[in-house]
């Protein structure tokens, strides 16, 4: 009916308002990062949010004292998300088809891969398997507008704060000449290119390989693999030492020992009575050097040694599966067979995130250290898990269940 108040229209033409004065804010900070006027607002003028992506929090109200959140545009309550079992990130399906991909995208450009490896002292076989994770070897569809995406996560979305200064680096870029805006496409996070790069990344570690005066991770695949290797490289990454060793636990084994804070020599985890798998040594002349146990799902599930390597590729994607992920794909393209794990991926309780998240919240208002609360099972809560069912007299396995939530959470 004519006339009849809209809420939801008149709360989004308010956070837009919100919004343009927000981007006005910005020009001293893209100023002073060498960003022209006339670029500025090229780029920001009459932009609108994407309503779209995920994970934003829009404002309630829409400003001091202006409309409030409408009933409407409230989150809808939603099935709980299942918590990820670790052995659905390695079906043999998806392992094998990236890794046959990798075998033929290594013979079509094998000269440039040879010449990556050989400047950044990173496998080719790493650059093509996070090259497969990332956008499916080029393929995955990017239907987002960088600009677009970044510039409304800045504004309300969960990481807000991470998103500004990656704002003034899209600009950056399109300032000088890297790109245009119609070719920067991207994720709804704002990642762009062959190998997923967000502009503070293009920053830092982009690189052109192909030597025709352009960093161009959008359309040129040699400075796409390049600049992903040159950032493995500067992050840390160790030319002399695998991403980590797949091994077997004696009997009885602590699974509290696990993660990065509790590094040892390997000839240490020798001691332990860590093995690797297959009855293979450890190479002599790398007995000395520092690694950690990861145990994605606990004693449930394969069991590994991280080298440093193992910790940059987190740097690029913040996940044990992730790096598990890269690096068993790598080994599959650098051997040339279907690798396959020797520890076995056992069935596993399944739990809501939420209820995860509930689980991790009353272990650290028990005191417990349980890392990121975030209903994710890292590191830190594998660990606490560990000592609660020591604690509490359950079979040790490291691994969330039924029996030690309940416990918890009475």
């Amino acid at each position: 009916m004519a006339g009849v108040a809209d809420p939801a229209s008149d709360y989004k033409r308010a956070v837009e308002a919100s919004f343009k004065q927000w981007l006005e804010g910005l020009w001293p900070e893209a100023e002073a990062a060498g960003i022209s006027r006339a670029t500025f607002d090229k780029q920001l003028k009459g932009l609108k949010l994407d309503w779209s992506l995920p994970q934003l929090t829009p404002p309630d109200p829409a400003y001091p004292g202006g409309p409030a959140l409408p009933d409407s545009m409230k989150p809808k309550p939603k099935p709980q998300a299942e918590f990820g079992v670790p052995q659905n990130y390695f079906k043999a399906s998806s392992l094998n088809a990236l890794a046959g991909s990798g075998r033929a995208k290594y013979r079509q450009l094998a000269p440039t891969l040879k010449a990556i490896e050989e400047q950044y002292g990173v496998p080719a076989s790493i650059v093509l398997a996070i090259w497969g994770r990332e956008t499916g070897f080029g393929r995955a569809a990017l239907p987002y507008d960088a600009v677009t995406a970044i510039a409304t996560q800045a504004f309300m979305g969960r990481r807000a704060d991470e998103f500004r200064p990656q704002l003034i680096g899209a600009l950056q870029i399109i300032e000088l000449g890297h790109a245009t805006r119609q070719m920067m496409k991207s994720s709804w996070a704002g990642a762009m290119g062959h190998v997923q790069f967000l502009p503070g990344d293009f920053e830092e570690h982009a690189v052109d390989f192909d030597g025709d005066g352009r960093r161009d991770i959008w359309r040129s695949v040699p400075d796409a693999l390049a600049s992903a290797g040159n950032a493995l490289r500067s992050q840390g990454w160790d030319g002399n030492q695998p991403w980590a060793y797949e091994v077997t636990l004696p009997k009885n084994f602590d699974c509290t020992l696990q993660g990065p804070d509790q590094s040892l020599p390997i000839k240490e985890w020798i001691d332990l009575g860590v093995r690797r798998v297959n009855g293979r040594e450890f190479p002599q002349d790398r007995l000395g050097d520092w690694t950690f146990l990861v145990l994605p799902a606990g004693m449930k599930g394969p069991a590994f040694l991280a080298t440093t390597n193992f910790s940059v590729l987190k740097l690029y994607n913040n996940s044990d599966v992730y790096a598990i992920f890269v690096g068993h794909v790598a080994d599959m393209i650098a051997y040339n067979t279907p690798v396959q794990f020797v520890g076995t991926w056992q069935p596993v309780e399944r739990f809501t995130r939420d209820r995860v998240l509930k689980f991790q919240e009353v272990l650290v208002s028990q005191g417990h250290d349980v890392g990121k609360v975030d209903g994710l099972v890292g590191f830190k809560t594998r660990q606490t898990i560990g000592k609660e069912e020591k604690a509490r007299g359950l079979p040790l396995t490291c691994y969330p269940s039924h029996a030690l939530i309940n416990q918890v959470l009475k």
